[in-house]
């Protein structure tokens, strides 16, 4: 996690609701602090289950409509060169696509964290 601030324990410490479940803490709740993993910086509070159960998503979903009518292969080639990394094609000529995933590396914190668009 990135550098934990004077300002962060203080919020910490006088929280009284989970951000995920939008409950009270009660007394006797384990509090831990919730961080994204992709860029390292604290959230808020949660009760300490919702934290090892919460999970950053690691792919974006981008919709393109009637992709599989348009000339896709410019856009395909145009993110192909963008980033480093792979194009998953599902294609149906060489020059229609019903689907395509961009797998990008830089997003990458460790070896199997990367963001899929």
């Amino acid at each position: 996690m990135a550098d934990f601030t004077r300002d962060d324990w203080h919020k910490f410490n006088c929280a009284t609701h989970c951000h995920v479940c939008e409950e009270l803490f009660a007394p006797d709740d384990t509090r831990v602090r919730d961080h994204c993993h992709l860029t390292e910086q604290y959230r808020d509070p949660v009760h300490s289950n919702y934290n090892l159960n919460y999970k950053d998503s690691h792919c974006i979903s981008v919709v393109f409509h009637k992709l599989s009518g348009y000339n896709a292969h410019f856009v395909i080639k145009k993110i192909a060169t963008a980033y480093e990394r792979r194009v998953n094609l599902l294609s149906i000529t060489k020059e229609k696509y019903i689907s395509f995933t961009k797998h990008v590396d830089s997003t990458k914190i460790d070896k199997k964290n990367c963001v899929k668009l």
